[in-house]
């Protein structure tokens, strides 16, 4: 009585997994007319299941040794000339099975990197005055962005560092991260750090200052290929950077923290240097009536979480001056 041949006999003699048993069966069954319509069968299965299986290099090295070992013998069953041609048709259809199913391992593998490379993308964040946003980086640091201020950051962070770019105004809470330093380029300025908080103030045409809450900062200046280091930072200390002379100082690390907070500390700070402050925080345009009052200095502590209106009445009796406030200007006297 023959023997049924099944689905799975067919593969596993087209993979040269065939016991001695199971290949007289498929000696028996190749005599059969209905035999190449069920290996029809099994070759569009086997395709589909390529198409959605991941194919390890290993796997296709295996596929091509058995292929030529046992695929093309024509010792590996006795059989008449036709059914030689049948067999050999099967053989050519598996070796293309097996090279497109290399070269789609290939190209999928090139898709996947084309795509992990196209997968890090620049995002811009523009604050207008008024506005200040908390932004958290792909490696959880965290940015504190102030009015005013654009930071270009990327949606991850590859190969051996974590750069960003900075214009303006903004508090980092950086990740630790020993291997993989974190840079903020500010025009010609470089910070790098590892872990940290810090505050770095980076407008345009104005002096660059960063002042240390925690950890280290190592503080380098930029020209073209060329850097020239000019500190690392501890908590409570400070860099400003002007005419190209590094100004070294002490503050207080914990007004550094509370920044991100609403803590304005001016030190000797001329009131038309406190009023460029305030007009990035509330979104509004001072008007000196005269000119030598703005050159006034003061040395205060403030919070930018109360109204404006609150802060001027505590400025006015301190500076001696009278305002007046309409709409978003702000009139000094």
């Amino acid at each position: 009585m023959e023997q049924q041949v099944n689905k799975q006999v067919i593969r596993k003699y087209l993979k040269g997994e065939c016991s001695p048993s199971e290949l007289q069966i498929m000696k028996l069954f190749l005599q059969r007319e209905d035999a190449e319509q069920l290996i029809d069968q099994v070759w569009v299965e086997e395709w589909a299941a390529f198409e959605e299986a991941e194919i390890s290099d290993q796997d296709i090295a295996i596929w091509k040794n058995r292929f030529t070992e046992e695929r093309l013998q024509e010792n590996s069953l006795p059989m008449s000339s036709g059914n030689k041609f049948f067999l050999l048709r099967y053989a050519a259809v598996w070796l293309t099975l097996i090279l497109g199913v290399g070269i789609w391992y290939g190209i999928t593998n090139l898709k996947r990197q084309e795509t992990k490379i196209a997968a890090v993308t620049m995002f811009e964040r523009v604050n207008a005055n008024g506005q200040r946003v908390q932004v958290r980086l792909s490696d959880s640091s965290i940015v504190y962005l102030a009015g005013g201020s654009t930071l270009r950051y990327p949606s991850r962070f590859v190969g051996n560092t974590r750069e960003i770019i900075l214009h303006g105004e903004a508090f980092f809470e950086v990740a630790k991260n020993p291997k993989k330093p974190f840079i903020i380029h500010t025009g010609e300025i470089r910070t790098l750090v590892v872990g940290t908080s810090f505050r770095i103030n980076a407008f345009k045409n104005k002096p660059f200052l960063v002042e240390v809450a925690s950890g280290k900062v190592r503080i380098a200046h930029e020209q073209g290929n060329h850097e020239t280091p000019l500190a690392v930072l501890i908590p409570g200390q400070s860099l400003s950077w002007k005419n190209n002379q590094a100004i070294l100082g002490q503050i207080n690390a914990d007004d550094v923290s509370e920044w991100k907070n609403g803590r304005l500390v001016f030190n000797k700070a001329t009131l038309r240097e406190m009023a460029t402050v305030f007009e990035r925080w509330y979104n509004v345009d001072f008007i000196f009536k005269h000119q030598t009052k703005g050159q006034q200095h003061m040395t205060i502590t403030l919070s930018a979480k109360v109204p404006l209106s609150d802060i001027m009445e505590v400025l006015a009796p301190t500076g001696k001056f009278s305002y007046k406030i309409q709409g978003r200007q702000v009139i000094i006297n």
